[in-house]
């Protein structure tokens, strides 16, 4: 609620005509021309330009814009005239100076608890800020400070997720057309073994005649996709369960993903301390009673071993309520339907050579082949399910990656892995998980060896 002096504010901001209608190259146009943007985009990037400037003056700390908005900024301190004879002056009632940063890790960090602290003031008087203007932490520390101009007359753009965008939309749209087109791979490459082997055309139709195709294909790929539909129970429940940070964690990514955010929190609450020429922690202050299980799991672990690598591989047992918890609300798979599909995702990478190697191996191809095939086709079709969960569980999953609060970084941490971890000792945290996986992935090792 705006008091009488922040309402006369806003209500000159609001006024206040950044755009001449009568000038061919406006302000609008510019901003469409350096950037990109529809005339749409650039008038909400104005307006929020203008809250932010309102911030600026009622706000009880300094604040920091968004990339976009700190490129209307830009825009209009280059209108000398017009910012500081007119909008400063008669708008805004005081000066504001745009100060470039200086860089270093002790500034990188203090920007970054200015924007928060930016992002909390613009809750209070406006409500949530537009995510697609005012991008979340990790964004506006990490992917926007890369920009830089393109000359469009002579290059191209191509997204460099283009691709992992691609795969995701053709997994999330298509996933049912998917299976079958797996399992219509499985078929010609089964079929192109046996042709290897020496069978004609006719001695094809001999081994699958063309009457009993359906049978032969189509019984085991409606087998197993029914089988799939059942072991992925339940699609739906009456109530959407309420899950905490450790709970949203290990439904998005398991047990190492519930370690890492505890690790994650009690780094940025100031409990640990991390050294990263070491990659060790240690800790910094006494964690509070009625602290989460796995808090205090990580808190007793540091005394014993403070390496990083050894943090992140605490016991299963240490999550199990989680998983639980979990299986109660019914989004992970649970007895037969878990063994099932973690069963078939050992068994499909043997799945195809065996075919093709029992091929050749096997003399009787026509009573291999039937028993083999059903085998296959229905590993194929149910080996697609992700992870896991349940649909219910991958609709919750969904639901909260869609809603969640940008803004939360640990909650970002919690769904999305530590690509989203920003701001501070969690950039450091960021580039020790990075190491160490880089390490693990290259068989490396740390000192010593």
């Amino acid at each position: 609620m705006l008091d009488a002096v922040q309402s006369a504010l806003y209500q000159r901001l609001e006024a206040y005509q950044l755009n001449d209608n009568t000038h061919e190259f406006g302000f609008i146009h510019h901003l469409m021309k350096s950037h990109g943007w529809t005339q749409d985009y650039s008038a909400r990037a104005i307006t929020e330009y203008k809250k932010f400037a309102f911030l600026a003056v009622v706000a009880d700390h300094q604040v920091v814009p968004s990339d976009q908005v700190d490129q209307v900024w830009h825009a209009h301190v280059l209108l000398t005239q017009s910012y500081w004879d007119e909008f400063c002056p008669k708008v805004l009632g005081k000066p504001l100076h745009h100060h470039p940063a200086r860089g270093g890790r002790p500034e990188r960090a203090e920007f970054h608890d200015l924007y928060t602290k930016t992002i909390t003031s613009y809750r209070h008087f406006f409500g949530s800020p537009p995510i697609e203007i005012w991008s979340p932490p990790d964004v506006r520390f990490g992917a926007e400070l890369k920009m830089q101009r393109v000359n469009l007359s002579d290059n191209w753009i191509v997204p460099k997720r283009f691709p992992f965008l691609l795969l995701h939309f053709l997994r999330k749209k298509f996933c049912l057309p998917l299976s079958i087109s797996a399992v219509i791979a499985c078929l010609i490459l089964i079929d192109g073994a046996h042709m290897a082997h020496g069978f004609t055309t006719d001695q094809m139709k001999d081994v699958v005649p063309a009457h009993s195709f359906l049978v032969s294909y189509g019984g085991p790929a409606i087998l197993g996709l029914l089988a799939r539909h059942i072991i992925l129970r339940p699609s739906h429940q009456p109530h959407k369960p309420q899950l905490d940070l450790y709970e949203t964690a290990y439904l998005a990514a398991g047990h190492a993903r519930a370690v890492e955010s505890s690790i994650a929190k009690l780094l940025h609450e100031g409990y640990l301390r991390l050294n990263l020429r070491n990659r060790t922690l240690s800790i910094a202050k006494i964690l509070p009673p009625g602290a989460h299980e796995i808090e205090q799991q990580v808190m007793r672990q540091v005394e014993r071993t403070p390496a990083l690598k050894e943090l992140r591989n605490i016991n299963h047992d240490e999550t199990k309520s989680l998983k639980q918890s979990l299986e109660h609300e019914k989004l992970l798979l649970t007895g037969w339907a878990a063994f099932i599909v973690e069963s078939f995702w050992h068994l499909f990478p043997l799945l195809v050579p065996l075919l093709v190697i029992a091929s050749w191996a096997i003399s009787d191809l026509q009573a291999f082949t039937v028993p083999v095939r059903w085998i296959g086709i229905v590993t194929l079709c149910c080996v697609v399910a992700p992870g896991l969960r349940t649909r219910w569980g991958r609709r919750i999953l969904d639901e909260i990656r869609r809603t969640h609060d940008t803004f939360d970084v640990m909650q970002r941490f919690a769904l999305f892995g530590y690509p989203k971890l920003s701001g501070g000792v969690l950039d450091d945290l960021r580039q020790a998980f990075t190491a160490e996986d880089q390490e693990a992935a290259q068989g490396g090792c740390g000192c010593g060896c």
